[in-house]
């Protein structure tokens, strides 16, 4: 056995001992309750990041500092946008006939709209990617992911006479073309198998 000091049962360490409690509290010197407290969430937060509010958290008791509170975050999904980290994606309808000729486009950003330009050709799923168009990431200020814009490609259900004379006339001249070209590069891979 040893001399040690340990706290006093009787008045649980604070030299005093009250014979009335509070009728509120019970002599807990706490209550349970609601507050608000005013959070910032810094831009570019994903679910599952925590954010930490100092002395926001359960009262100490008895004047000791308040505890912390920490907020788990969950990120509502997005009807236009989906995220990956601080990259977004958007998908972009456009019709057969922008996807073979070009053109531009306006698309939704997470700053408004923006045109963008389609290029001769593109194909369904083909992507443009627009830097800097996403989102800052927490702890990189001035560090943003980018934007990638997927198209797809709607063709039509009817065409009428016209368009069907004019895709059989494109139909065929391409047939043409290809049946060339396979021609010309069986030729040239005979010539190099042989030479």
């Amino acid at each position: 056995m040893y001399p040690f000091t340990s706290i006093c049962t009787t008045c649980r360490g604070f030299g005093k001992v009250i014979k009335d409690h509070c009728l509120t509290c019970k002599g807990a010197g706490v209550v349970d309750g609601m507050k608000y407290a005013n959070v910032i969430i810094p831009a570019g937060v994903d679910s599952g990041d925590t954010i930490h509010v100092r002395e926001a958290g359960n009262s100490g008791g008895r004047g000791a500092i308040p505890g912390s509170l920490y907020i788990k975050l969950r990120v509502a999904s997005d009807p236009v946008f989906v995220r990956d980290g601080a990259d977004v994606h958007v998908d972009k309808k456009i019709s057969f006939t922008q996807a073979m000729l070009g053109g531009k486009i306006e698309v939704p950003t997470l700053d408004g709209k923006t045109e963008i330009k389609i290029p001769k050709g593109v194909q369904p799923g083909q992507v443009v990617v627009l830097r800097g168009k996403g989102l800052e990431l927490p702890n990189q200020a001035g560090y943003f992911g980018d934007q990638h814009v997927r198209f797809k490609i709607h063709f039509p259900l009817k065409v009428n006479e016209r368009q069907r004379a004019l895709l059989e006339d494109f139909a065929a001249e391409e047939a043409t073309k290809e049946q060339s070209f396979f021609a010309t590069g069986n030729w040239l891979y005979e010539q190099l198998s042989t030479g």
